[in-house]
């Protein structure tokens, strides 16, 4: 089984301000703002959905087509999928652009900062799904390039490519009925329950209208598991347990993965929830995105204690 990752691609720069921005910022003056904060170091972390959803499949032993763009300065992020067993043959190099990157600062009081360059993701990936073999694939649509949000489904729908629709983040880019038509037919629509409720809003859709329009829908809800609705008949998925929490960035892209994975192996839907949950709970113990790694023995342990089984 291959699958296909189309998202975005993007470098975090994270950096700490030892301070509070409440501190240096004068109310009256807000109009005319115009400061500067120290920051103490800086990190750098690969992110964007595709990235990370790509790598949590390799992680489990996939080697996922990864869908996307990288600007000129991308061939660190290409080295990094390829050692992680991830095709990079589909990835789009635009030499006029940097690579996406967000630029955060985080104070002492956990208040953020953010600037975001989309750089080589404001370009499409370009995917041809020409000589994707229908019964032997799968493919997620993930937050990033407008375009590939607005056109991949049509492509996998046309080519019978069985896909899930994942507009997360970039919601705010894309208007109801583009939203509507995107998600019509996917084999999942996944987002998270705030999301959830803003596609309602956007397309005017009930629930029960959007379960008639998709074959099933999971709604992600932290640490309070997820939920799947395949037309009227909900099922509660627990969350897993992590053994630390330390970072929750990147837990729904993870869960994505393990999702992923076990649709391919042919696990019903029920189940592949459950190996979702259990990636995710990798990801919320590392620092970063693209930081844990997976023991297949403990990850099965962790599957079998929420009543999932092992791979075949």
């Amino acid at each position: 089984m291959r699958i296909y990752v189309s998202g975005s691609l993007a470098y975090d720069r994270i950096m700490n301000f030892e301070g509070r921005f409440s501190d240096h910022i004068l109310p009256d003056k807000i109009h005319v703002l115009n400061v500067c904060f120290n920051v103490n170091g800086l990190q750098e972390k690969l992110g964007g959905t595709a990235g990370n959803i790509a790598y949590g499949l390799a992680q489990l032993g996939e080697r996922p087509v990864l869908l996307g763009c990288l600007g000129r300065d991308g061939a660190r992020y290409l080295e990094w999928m390829q050692e992680h067993g991830v095709d990079t043959s589909q990835v789009r190099h635009v030499q006029e652009e940097f690579t996406a990157g967000a630029f955060i600062t985080t104070d002492k009081s956990d208040n953020q900062i953010t600037g975001f360059n989309p750089g080589a993701m404001g370009h499409s990936c370009q995917c041809v799904v020409d000589d994707i073999k229908p019964d032997a694939s799968l493919a997620i649509v993930a937050p990033g390039n407008l375009e590939d949000l607005t056109t991949l489904p049509s492509k996998f729908r046309r080519r019978g490519i069985p896909f899930i629709f994942d507009p997360g983040q970039s919601l705010n880019i894309l208007n109801g009925p583009d939203l509507a038509k995107a998600f019509n037919k996917a084999k999942i629509l996944i987002s998270n329950d705030y999301e959830l409720e803003l596609i309602q809003r956007m397309t005017g859709l009930k629930l029960s209208q959007i379960l008639d329009r998709v074959e099933a829908l999971i709604t992600t809800k932290g640490e309070e598991g997820s939920v799947l609705w395949q037309g009227p008949d909900r099922t509660d998925i627990p969350a897993c347990p992590a053994n630390q929490v330390l970072d929750p960035t990147g837990a729904g892209d993870a869960y994505r993965s393990g999702l992923l994975k076990a649709m391919a192996l042919g696990k019903d839907l029920s189940e592949a929830c459950l190996w979702g949950a259990v990636l995710a709970s990798y990801a919320v113990a590392c620092y970063g995105t693209q930081e844990y790694e997976v023991d297949q023995a403990e990850f099965y342990k962790r599957l079998e204690s929420l009543g999932g089984s092992a791979a075949a």
